[in-house]
């Protein structure tokens, strides 16, 4: 079963970004005013130790 894909998200997605940057679709000015639009979700993060092991 293939997953629904929103494609606002592909929008902001920074293969997609780049790309569109390059081949001149999108200025750097309009990259910043995308940039300024998502929030700062850094609270929600959660350290991961990749060894298992607890400190």
């Amino acid at each position: 079963m293939a997953k629904k894909v929103n494609p606002e998200l592909l929008k902001l997605d920074k293969r997609i970004l780049s790309r569109r940057l390059l081949s001149g679709e999108i200025s750097e000015k309009d990259l910043q005013s995308l940039l300024k639009k998502i929030p700062d979700v850094a609270e929600n993060a959660e350290e991961v130790n990749p060894d298992g092991n607890e400190k």
